[in-house]
C-alpha cells in the first residue's frame, strides 16, 4: 500500500498540473520565478527566511527544511512569498515530499504577472554526465550565478565545486538549479537547493 503522505504529495502535484512525464513550459521565463520566503512565528515573533521557485501560478517549490514548520504546525506560521517588490502572496498549505529535501506550496491566490519556470521531464542520472547550470537564490535579494556544473544521481544532484567557490548562501535553501537555453530565453528547473552543494531533483 502507498503511505498516506506519499498519496497526499502525489495528489498535490497532480493538482498543480505536474506529473512525472509532463514538462511545464514557460514562454518567456526570467529569474523572477525565484522568490523569497518569510515565515512569521505567531508565538515567538521570529522570522525564518528561505527561497522558493514558482512552478505554476498557484504552486511553488522549496526545501523541506524551509517549509517543515508550516506543513506540521500551519496555524503557528504565517508565510509570505515575495516575487519582486509588487508580488507578495501568502502560503495556503505546504506539502512535504516523502523523500528528499523538497516541499510543494499551495498559494492563497495565483501569481499571474510572473512566468513560472519549466520542470525537467526526467531526473538527471550519472550517465547524463556533467551538466552546466545556473544557480538562482534569494538570500539578500534575487541573485543568480551562471556556468556552474553538476551531476545528477536520480533523487539528488551534486554541485561540482569547492566550498569556497560555491555562491550559495544561508537563506538560499529552496532556490533553484536551472538549465538555460543558449539564448537565455528558456529556463528548465532540475534541482531545489538543499545546501552544502546538493539539491533534490523534483521529478
Amino acid at each position: 500500500m502507498i503511505p498516506n503522505v506519499v498519496k497526499l504529495f502525489i495528489i498535490a502535484l497532480l493538482f498543480a498540473g505536474i506529473t512525472s512525464g509532463k514538462e511545464q513550459v514557460a514562454e518567456k521565463p526570467t529569474f523572477r520565478y525565484c522568490g523569497g520566503w518569510r515565515g512569521y512565528h505567531t508565538d515567538s515573533k521570529r522570522i525564518g527566511t528561505g527561497t522558493v521557485i514558482l512552478i505554476s501560478p498557484s504552486w511553488a517549490l522549496t526545501a523541506t527544511h524551509v517549509a517543515r514548520a508550516k506543513a506540521l504546525t500551519p496555524n503557528k506560521r504565517r508565510v509570505e512569498l515575495r516575487f519582486g517588490p509588487d508580488n507578495t502572496v501568502r502560503v495556503e498549505k505546504a506539502f512535504l515530499a516523502p523523500k528528499g529535501d523538497l516541499a510543494l506550496l499551495q498559494l492563497k491566490r495565483p501569481i499571474k504577472s510572473v512566468e513560472p519556470v519549466s520542470l525537467l521531464k526526467n531526473s538527471l542520472i550519472e550517465k547524463d554526465g556533467v551538466v552546466k547550470f545556473t544557480l538562482v537564490g534569494h538570500s539578500g535579494g534575487l541573485h543568480f550565478h551562471r556556468d556552474r556544473r553538476a551531476k545528477g544521481t536520480g533523487l539528488q544532484a551534486k554541485h561540482i565545486t569547492k566550498k569556497a567557490d560555491n555562491p550559495g548562501k544561508a537563506g538560499d535553501s529552496g532556490g533553484g538549479w536551472v538549465i538555460e537555453s543558449s539564448d537565455k530565453k528558456e529556463h528548465v528547473l532540475f534541482g531545489i537547493i538543499h545546501g552544502g552543494g546538493r539539491a533534490t531533483q523534483p521529478v
